[in-house]
């Protein structure tokens, strides 16, 4: 859920293709950061990220039984966290919406660090998490389900040649 607070708020620097803002106090993570990129009218991007947040909630890889990969059930853990690096990528679903893939670091109060692929609408925002946006002008990105490696994973497209990067 977005708070509507007008303490968010991003600026495009058009010269060199980047979003740079901030998120307010209770704003989720990564509801935020799709909402402010969204405002500019790109379909994919990289995001980084810096900043607080009141809960962490993230899933982790783990083996199954026979070996192969999976993500843990999700953590939610409540506290005052720092976010020491937040990294993702903007791309589109299936259904042609806004897509985020985020992984976040977090640190406790006691120095522990932490983290794994971030969830959406779990990792509110505690005072602020500043944001930087390198936007892909030509570049299309498709996050869908990869039947090979039994995960949703991102597909990238030279926009200007049509050519899809495999």
């Amino acid at each position: 859920m977005i708070t509507n607070n007008s303490e968010t708020h991003s600026i495009y620097d058009e010269e060199n293709g980047v979003i740079m803002g901030a998120l307010a106090k209770g704003t989720d993570l990564m509801d935020g950061l799709k909402e402010e990129f969204g405002k500019y009218d790109f379909s994919t991007g990289m995001v980084t990220c810096i900043g607080s947040v009141s809960q962490a909630g993230f899933v982790t890889p783990f083996k199954n039984e026979d070996g192969t990969p999976h993500y843990s059930e999700p953590k939610l853990i409540k506290g005052i966290f720092e976010i020491l690096n937040g990294t993702g990528f903007f791309c589109q679903n299936e259904q042609g919406e806004i897509d985020l893939h985020m992984h976040a670091m977090y640190v406790n109060e006691m120095g522990t660090i932490f983290g794994g692929h971030t969830l959406p609408n779990e990792n509110p925002t505690l005072i602020t998490i500043e944001f930087m946006i390198q936007v892909g002008k030509s570049v299309g990105a498709i996050r869908r389900f990869n039947p090979n490696l039994g995960f949703r994973t991102i597909q990238f497209t030279d926009i200007k040649n049509n050519k899809e990067e495999i």
